[in-house]
């Protein structure tokens, strides 16, 4: 598998038609909105993972980065942000994060979650605005365990389930 990812463009338009997923709305999202909200619209910002293979080019998953703020009484649950102010927590919102059903078990998940997660760090880091959380939502059980992995934690107990990482340990982490 030749993978790489980039940000989604209008070069990719023929790949979308053939994305797979047992969620609809993540198909669909990425087939009808999601280069609108890339290019017009301004509301998040898709990447793709393309895969070069012996047939030609598939889309193989995709992840769709944004703004969010989280209300600070609703994370309440995560003891490293008891301490912070009592106004909304900024962060970044994986927005839409998908993989094609066909080559779903081959890691491909783990690797586009640390390339969003990745991408999110290095803004932190060097970007121009500050912000404390990574943040999902979860849109089933088995989504909360596949991000639980990662460290996020559960703000809620109903679908989607938003969770969110605490970014300062991270930073912290890797630049002392």
């Amino acid at each position: 598998m030749g993978l790489h990812v980039e940000p989604l463009g209008r070069q990719h338009r023929a790949l979308l038609k053939d994305f797979q997923n047992q969620h609809a709305s993540l198909t669909e999202y990425l087939q009808r909105y999601a280069l609108r909200h890339s290019e017009k619209d301004l509301l998040a910002r898709t990447y793709v993972a393309i895969d070069e293979g012996p047939e030609g080019s598939r889309l193989a998953g995709y992840f769709s980065l944004t703004t969010v703020s989280v209300e600070r009484s609703a994370a309440g649950k995560v003891p490293t942000l008891e301490r912070l102010p009592r106004f909304p927590i900024p962060g970044v919102l994986l927005a839409q994060f998908a993989v094609d059903q066909r080559v779903q078990g081959q890691g491909l998940g783990r690797f586009l979650f640390d390339e969003a997660l990745g991408r999110t760090l290095q803004l932190a880091q060097s970007g121009p605005v500050a912000f404390r959380l990574f943040v999902t939502d979860a849109l089933d059980a088995q989504a909360a365990r596949f991000y639980e992995r990662f460290g996020l934690m559960r703000l809620a107990d109903e679908y989607p389930c938003r969770m969110v990482l605490d970014l300062l340990p991270l930073l912290t982490r890797q630049s002392g």
